[in-house]
């Protein structure tokens, strides 16, 4: 026979603390403001950064956009896309809902609650991926075997 000799209240914590992300103390609790269901881009992010996934796709890219153009430089473009894949969110219009959200903006390194700092939209990644080259594929599936390798 099980008993409680506490409330179930007082086993939940009031606030959950994590690692600095890009300069930022981040910890979680449950008294609103700005809310994200998604910490697993956070993760995502922190494992990313140590095995250099991100830099060595991007890297993987000639990026021939127009410099005055860019607003989101391949790197972030990457980190975004990556994480929403990996987060369950496959189409890249998922990008226009996603693009304020605060976790993912965390985990791509730029402000989270910073309103005029939004991350890439889906017509942004559209325009991605058209611009890709065959062999600007074949670099990114050549980095993701010398990942694999040396991980």
């Amino acid at each position: 026979m099980l008993t409680r000799t506490r409330p179930v209240a007082d086993f939940t914590p009031e606030q959950l603390r994590f690692p600095p992300a890009a300069g930022f103390t981040v910890r979680a609790d449950f008294a609103g403001g700005e809310m994200s269901s998604d910490l697993g881009a956070l993760l995502l992010a922190a494992v990313g950064r140590r095995i250099g996934l991100i830099d060595r796709l991007s890297g993987a890219i000639v990026d021939s956009r127009h410099a005055s153009y860019i607003t989101h430089p391949m790197r972030d473009l990457f980190s975004q896309r990556v994480f929403q894949i990996a987060s369950a969110y496959e189409g890249g219009n998922d990008a226009n809902t996603l693009r304020s959200d605060p976790l993912f903006k965390l985990a791509a390194g730029r402000a989270p609650l910073d309103a005029d700092n939004l991350l890439a939209c889906g017509s942004t990644f559209s325009r991605l991926e058209d611009a890709l080259r065959r062999c600007d594929i074949y670099r990114m599936a050549r980095a993701l075997v010398e990942q694999f390798i040396a991980g």
